[in-house]
């Protein structure tokens, strides 16, 4: 058992560690968040970024894994605001989540949800999260993937504690 005391929730976000596909992603969960869950403004704000970078068809699948970790969510998830230059453990665990889809690792990613996610909403966003994953990779945006410990078949290894706070 962990002690929650000394796991940090917050990690200052290294852009010498993280690729721009990684910080790409982070600011795309920021913004669908900030821009009320993926209201028409916030999407058109997205569709313009991706298109940007040839990823048009990534806001798609963006907006049904971020509606499907929405309701599907079994406590709040901390998101930070879009220019907050830490990261929550939360928004970290999403994109090594992508990271892992992409890199088609034999980790069970919708477990990997379940840090945050009801079982049924970890199902509904897996399909999602793994469609994301392929068109960034596709697209030539790779995310950087950790070493940590993750969850594997049969079996789990714990990730962190989750911040239930939102800011």
């Amino acid at each position: 058992m962990h002690d929650t005391a000394t796991i940090p929730t917050s990690h200052s976000f290294d852009a010498d560690i993280h690729s721009f596909a990684d910080q790409f992603v982070l600011w795309s969960i920021r913004k669908w968040v900030a821009g009320h869950r993926g209201s028409p403004t916030a999407l058109a704000l997205l569709e313009s970024a991706y298109a940007r970078t040839r990823t048009a068809d990534a806001v798609i699948h963006l907006n049904a894994l971020m509606r499907a970790i929405t309701a599907g969510a079994s406590r709040r998830i901390a998101v930070h605001a879009p220019c907050c230059p830490a990261i929550s453990t939360d928004e970290l665990l999403m994109i090594d989540a992508v990271a892992l889809a992409q890199a088609e690792m034999k980790v069970d990613v919708a477990f990997l949800l379940r840090r945050f996610l009801t079982a049924a909403g970890a199902r509904a966003a897996a399909d999602p999260l793994r469609t994301l994953a392929r068109t960034l990779r596709d697209s030539g945006l790779r995310l950087t993937v950790r070493s940590a410990p993750f969850p594997v078949a049969g079996g789990s290894v714990p990730y962190g504690t989750e911040s239930t706070s939102l800011h």
